[in-house]
C-alpha cells in the first residue's frame, strides 16, 4: 500500500498578492478573502508583512482573532523590530526571511554571509523564544551558492525553525532543478 502523504497549503495571496500593481485590500477586503481560503481548507494563511503599514498591522490583528481554521502568519524580516509588530499582532507564526545570494547580501543588505548567518539564528531564535512558530525563508535561494545556502539552512534549523521555505524569488528554477535542489538540501 503506497503511504500517503499530506500536501500542505501555504497561501500568500494577502500578501504577495499585493505585490501586484493597482493592487491594495482593505483589511475588511482581507477578511473577506482569508474567510473564503479557510472554508477552502487552505492550511496557513500568510496575511500581511504588519511592519509595512498601520493598516496591514490592523488587518493582521483582526485575521488573528477571527476564529478562522487556517493558520495566519506574519511575514518579516530578520529585523526585531519587525518580528515585535508580527507578534504584536498575536498571530499563530511568523515567516522570516533574509537574502541570502552574494549579489543581494552585497547589494541590497551590504552584509557579509557571517552577518547573514547570525540574523538568521538571532532571528528564529527570537521568534521561538517568543512562543510562536517560525518558517524561515532565504530569499533568492536558487542564486545562492549551495554550500552557504546549506549553511544558512542548518543554522535556522538549529536555531529552532518550525519550517525552511525554499523561494525562487527571481523565476530562474525549472520544477526539475527546484526538485534537485530540495534533494540536496533535505540530504544534508
Amino acid at each position: 500500500m503506497a503511504k500517503l502523504v499530506y500536501v500542505r497549503i501555504f497561501d500568500t495571496t494577502l500578501r504577495d498578492g499585493e505585490q501586484t500593481p493597482g493592487v491594495s485590500l482593505t483589511p475588511e477586503e482581507k477578511m473577506e478573502v482569508a474567510i473564503h481560503l479557510d472554508k477552502l481548507g487552505v492550511d496557513a494563511i500568510e496575511a500581511g508583512f504588519p511592519s509595512s503599514s498601520k493598516g496591514e498591522e490592523k488587518a493582521l490583528k483582526d485575521l488573528a482573532k477571527a476564529g478562522l481554521k487556517a493558520e495566519i502568519c506574519a511575514l518579516t524580516r530578520t529585523l526585531k523590530s519587525d518580528i515585535d509588530v508580527a507578534i504584536a499582532c498575536e498571530v499563530n507564526s511568523i515567516h522570516t526571511f533574509i537574502s541570502t545570494s552574494d549579489v543581494q547580501m552585497k547589494y541590497a543588505l551590504n552584509m557579509t554571509p557571517d552577518q547573514v548567518l547570525k540574523a538568521v539564528e538571532g532571528s528564529v531564535q527570537y521568534i521561538k523564544d517568543h512562543g510562536f512558530l517560525c518558517e524561515f525563508s532565504p530569499m533568492d535561494a536558487t542564486r545562492t551558492e549551495l554550500g552557504f545556502l546549506k549553511k544558512v539552512c542548518t543554522v535556522a534549523e538549529e536555531a529552532g525553525t518550525d519550517r525552511i521555505n525554499v523561494p525562487d524569488t527571481v523565476g530562474i528554477a525549472s520544477p526539475t532543478s527546484m526538485r534537485e535542489l530540495i534533494k540536496e538540501l533535505c540530504s544534508t
